[in-house]
């Protein structure tokens, strides 16, 4: 029921397919396939058995004048992420090349994005259904860890899994496979 507690967001917002929904460990920005996967390497052999989400509160995400998102923080779930945020989230981003991460981890899932011409606008009535928006009730398990780039066709899909594995499993269970 994640997806369908954002079903009521007004209509401009594009909606996250089941299959994007994910937490980010790290936040890689762009970066050349190497780095991806070094990015992927570092995390080998660091297991964590599956965490048990609820959702805690809608929030608008990015830019307080031009939110680029919105999404679900954790009731549950928050500090076993927070912790494998901070510390699987640092040896990615450094074997990537990438800054640290400064701010402190804040796990979330995105469900809705406004366009960017719209992000001004639509800040204030999202604000308004945010505050009175369902959340979902059903508890859900993050089991997998992967690694994504983006879809090859954006109109249905944000994104596309590279790699992926279990979090109880230390290595990868399927083999890094780019679009080149």
């Amino acid at each position: 029921d994640w997806l369908a507690a954002a079903a009521a967001a007004p209509p401009e917002l594009r909606r996250f397919h089941a299959d994007d929904l994910h937490l980010t460990v790290a936040f890689l920005g762009p970066c050349e396939e190497r780095a991806a996967l070094a990015a992927w390497q570092a995390l080998h052999g660091l297991v964590h058995p599956p965490i048990a989400i609820r959702a805690g509160a809608w929030r608008a995400l990015g830019s307080p004048a031009t939110p680029s998102a919105y999404g679900l923080t954790l009731a549950e779930g928050h500090e076993a992420l927070c912790g494998l945020l901070r510390d699987w989230g640092a040896k990615a981003l450094a074997a990537a090349g990438c800054w640290p991460e400064r701010r402190s981890p804040l796990p979330h899932l995105t469900l809705l994005r406004p366009s960017r011409r719209q992000a001004a606008d639509l800040r204030e009535p999202m604000a308004a259904w945010m505050a009175t928006a369902p959340l979902p009730q059903q508890q859900a398990l993050l089991s997998q860890l992967a690694l994504y780039t983006w879809a090859d066709d954006r109109r249905q899909r944000l994104f596309r899994v590279v790699c992926s594995r279990t979090l109880a499993s230390p290595s990868a269970a399927e083999s890094p496979t780019w679009n080149h």
